[in-house]
């Protein structure tokens, strides 16, 4: 077992959460995981490398079904990352999505009151950054961006948990902080949605380009990021964590030049492109068919017609420099081609 202080993390069969283990276990610190199945840890992708898995203590649980204050696995345990979330765009969401990400939240800045630990709660960009304008940006003191992301009930889930995480800190001792990243991308993203628009580019799946932005960052940097913000001595209540912030037209180019697939450039006018998407969805749900998977969620279409802008006035306290998007898009375009089903046929020749 390894020494050092402890640290809860939720989320950590995930593709961040699995990053921010390995960033702890470099800085010395003791991950305790909180996971709903103790096989799915065994199988992810931290777990299988031996020297990890026997480093990391497993609680059996989730952000619904906390661990007891009590439990001596959490003694002395320093703060809790709590990256555990149900991301879908789509206004046809889990019937968990609200819970683990609303009550969730609230059930673990709970818990680090009881156990007088720092709560370190990875929210998303989105809450704040998003705008009609390519030049808009949000820095950590931004007002909540209510009137474009509080249509998707996504974001809507982020924005009340920021909300609910900071009244119970107001009214009792936590000390709260929340991270707000953009896109992650990078290697290890086992799932393929973080990444996915990458994988769509390398799939020739991207038909038309929208004519919103795209804000990404490196997983890597944010896990680093998150793992000195642990340590620091006090800490403010938010940090952002910009990345490159760039249109879709510009963001597909760059991966198809690291990939060497075609350039997507055929464009479509927002308008046409919602109405299109949800013509489609609500014709298919009319006929209990299933919507091409080529065709995208309402929700994303609209997303795509908008544009991420993030800055910073405190995240150079936490010794966070992304490295260059480009590396970040190679290092991506390298993991999707060994490991997903679709290049399995050019990874046997």
């Amino acid at each position: 077992m390894s020494g050092g202080e402890r640290v809860l993390v939720t989320g950590a069969t995930g593709f961040l959460g699995r990053h921010v283990v390995e960033s702890l276990l470099r800085a010395g610190c003791h991950p305790v995981v909180l996971v709903r199945d103790e096989r799915a840890w065994a199988g992810s992708l931290v777990a299988r490398r031996t020297e990890v898995s026997s480093a990391v203590t497993v609680i059996t649980g989730s952000p619904l079904d906390p661990p007891n204050a009590r439990d001596p696995r959490l003694d002395g345990l320093r703060a809790i990352v709590h990256a555990a979330a149900v991301v879908k765009h789509s206004r046809t969401v889990p019937e968990d999505l609200f819970p683990l990400n609303v009550d969730g939240t609230a059930n673990m800045v709970r818990l680090a009151r009881e156990l007088r630990a720092r709560m370190i709660f990875v929210s998303t960009s989105g809450t704040v950054g998003c705008f009609r304008d390519p030049r808009g940006t949000a820095d950590e003191d931004a007002p909540y961006a209510n009137e474009l992301v509080g249509r998707w009930p996504y974001y809507q889930s982020k924005i009340k948990a920021e909300e609910v995480a900071r009244d119970i800190a107001r009214k009792t001792p936590v000390d709260l902080v929340i991270v707000r990243p953009p896109v992650m991308l990078g290697p290890g993203d086992t799932r393929f949605r973080s990444t996915k628009h990458v994988l769509s580019v390398m799939e020739q799946h991207i038909p038309l380009v929208p004519t919103g932005g795209m804000h990404f960052t490196d997983v890597r940097d944010v896990a680093d990021a998150l793992a000195r913000l642990v340590a620091m001595p006090t800490a403010r209540p938010i940090y952002h964590l910009p990345g490159t912030a760039t249109s879709l037209a510009e963001f597909f180019q760059m991966v198809a030049e690291v990939s060497g697939a075609p350039v997507p450039t055929r464009t479509m006018p927002d308008w046409a492109l919602r109405s299109a998407t949800r013509t489609v969805s609500r014709i298919a749900g009319g006929l209990g068919l299933k919507v091409p998977s080529w065709v995208p969620d309402p929700v994303v279409a609209e997303m795509a017609s908008v544009h991420w802008g993030l800055s910073t006035l405190w995240s150079d306290q936490l010794g966070y420099t992304p490295r260059a998007p480009r590396q970040t898009l190679v290092d991506t375009v390298q993991y999707i081609r060994a490991h997903h089903p679709a290049f399995a046929q050019s990874r046997a020749a």
